[in-house]
């Protein structure tokens, strides 16, 4: 197993700069925030809702007497702008932007509002929906947040990012625009219901926005507008997790430093691997590792390894140095008992037990650490962690935060909340330590999780996630899909509590990671299912996410 080269120094902490309302906040007032891990490359400004004060419920009828959770007020600098037919009427709660939380929204009414699973506390909500549940009247749902003035002097290019939770219908629009210098020019950024009309609803339901704005030369300062507009009783739009900072370069694939694979999911289909693995092989030749992140094989049962190693030794020539496997609940189901069928797959593993760590090196200095974690016990979850290989994780995650680098975290199944399909409970409840888990990473925003199991589509607004914590960095972690090599999964229902799961196609479908010295890429790619032959035509890339590092001079956003 590679070794990590130790190093000394400890990394530059980036005291970013934040405006409210014009006032100049100092790095004094943002360090307990950065203290204790690394600053994300420079934020200019940064706003939660959180600091809000919450009142009880007026007249919304599904959420019971005195519960408090809204409120009209916002943040210092922030102000709601309703249209004329809003003044009256309807429901109090939800009339125009609200700043409420998750449960309180959802206790009015579920209907895919706790999908909006990445949020954190506080949220800014516009609700046309249920606005209409209580004395309404034939009316136009208009409303817009402003934000207060954000200081945008001598910058060219930003890039303003929010979470966002939209649910479509025909008539709705839902824009955002900034106005620089109080010039009265309200400029569109972005229109979600765009986005939504191009890549389908699942695309803007718990995503994230990044929009690149080019700062005209002089201007000072800018206001950011939200409006949401809709017929009456039509759906939503919330948002969370406002920030605005600056642009990295772009890059491309052909600049990168080191590469990997990243397959999961293959589940007895051997030939789905032994194609993608060719496929892959066409995007990144020269990749230095080939990640597998759990459900190597069906039941676990011998021959199906060996079906798996057959693969391996036919693609042998086109396969990267390193190959680093996790496990997955699919390699215990055969006969035998838990001590056999773990010890199948660490033969598979190359290790002596589930967990381990890698370096996967690259050009320069750029390399890139790969934690794993599994099940090392037979219960009582799906994936028992034992303290042992907890206070590993820890202090392997701390090491590598020193070393100011990004490093890959490989688990099958997902922590709660994170990436598509974890908003449902039950995903909480699969590992042990989920909260311990989930509480630890966000301390590190150079984590980023890639896991499996849930066989959801990378379509979906939740491919990938920046999962914030309470007490946390304020950028938490990441975590992203992995997608997988058979069949795909999505949930049906309207609320949660009677969410069903269903299968709805055969995929094949892996990842790309780049690595660059001040960022990874990821990339989702689809090789399509193989015909009779074993081949296809099929190789096209469906998503992409961009990781910048979180350590200020590796993101090349400060002088060295």
């Amino acid at each position: 197993m590679p070794t990590a080269r130790r190093r000394r120094h400890v990394p530059l902490l980036l005291l970013t700069v934040t405006l409210t309302t014009g006032i100049l906040v100092t790095p004094a007032a943002v360090a307990e925030t950065t203290a204790r891990t690394p600053a994300t490359p420079p934020v200019e400004w940064r706003e939660g809702f959180d600091s809000v004060e919450l009142g009880p419920r007026v007249n919304d009828p599904g959420i019971a007497e005195g519960e408090l959770g809204f409120t009209h007020d916002g943040p210092r600098g922030w102000t709601v702008e309703n249209g004329a037919d809003l003044a009256e009427g309807g429901v109090e709660e939800w009339r125009g932007w609200s700043f409420t939380t998750r449960d309180f929204w959802v206790d009015a009414e579920d209907q895919m509002r706790h999908r909006f699973a990445r949020s954190l506390d506080v949220i800014a909500v516009a609700d046309s929906d249920e606005y209409d549940d209580a004395d309404s009247r034939p009316h136009t749902f208009d409303t817009t947040l402003v934000s207060p003035e954000v200081r945008v002097h001598r910058q060219r290019e930003l890039v303003l990012g929010f979470d966002s939770h939209y649910r479509a219908w025909p008539g709705q629009s839902a824009t955002l625009t900034v106005e620089y210098d109080r010039s009265g020019e309200q400029i569109e950024l972005l229109d979600i219901a765009d986005v939504a009309a191009e890549h389908g609803d699942g695309r803007v339901l718990n995503g994230h926005e990044d929009v690149r704005i080019q700062v005209p030369e002089g201007a000072g300062r800018a206001v950011f507008r939200w409006r949401f507009t809709a017929d009456r009783n039509s759906w939503y739009w919330a948002i969370d997790n406002v920030h605005l900072r600056k642009a990295q370069a772009a890059v491309t694939a052909e600049d990168a430093a080191a590469s990997l694979w990243v397959v999961s999911d293959i589940q007895g289909h051997p030939g789905d691997l032994s194609h993608g693995i060719t496929d892959l092989h066409a995007l990144r030749p020269d990749a230095g590792a080939l990640l597998m992140v759990g459900d190597q094989v069906n039941s676990g049962a011998q021959w199906e390894w060996d079906e798996i190693y057959d693969v391996l030794d036919e693609r042998a020539d086109l396969l990267p140095e390193q190959r680093i496997a996790a496990i997955g609940n699919h390699e215990r189901y055969a006969a035998g008992g838990w001590p056999v069928l773990r010890d199948r797959f660490l033969a598979f593993a190359q290790r002596d037990q589930v967990w381990g760590e890698y370096v996967v090196e690259g050009e320069g200095d750029v390399e890139v650490p790969v934690l794993v974690l599994g099940q090392d016990a037979a219960g009582p979850t799906d994936v028992p962690i034992s303290q042992e290989q907890l206070d590993w994780f820890r202090g392997r995650l701390e090491h590598w935060t020193r070393q100011q680098r990004q490093v890959l975290v490989l688990t099958h199944f997902p922590l709660g909340d994170t990436v598509s399909a974890s908003w449902i409970p039950w995903y909480s409840e699969h590992h042990q330590r989920n909260d311990e888990l989930t509480a630890l990473l966000g301390e590190h925003p150079n984590a980023v999780v890639l896991s499996g199991h849930t066989h959801y589509p990378v379509e979906l607004g939740d491919w990938a996630v920046q999962r914030r914590t309470e007490g946390g960095h304020p950028d938490g972690f990441w975590a992203v899909n992995t997608a997988a090599m058979h069949v795909e999964w999505d949930a049906r229902g309207e609320n949660t509590q009677g969410i069903t799961e269903v299968v709805t196609r055969d995929i094949n479908r892996g990842l790309t990671v780049d690595a660059y010295r001040d960022r990874l890429v990821i990339r989702a790619h689809d090789f399509g299912v193989p015909g009779a032959d074993g081949t296809n035509e099929v190789n096209e890339q469906l998503r992409e996410v961009e990781i910048p590092s979180p350590f200020p001079r590796r993101s090349g956003l400060l002088p060295r």
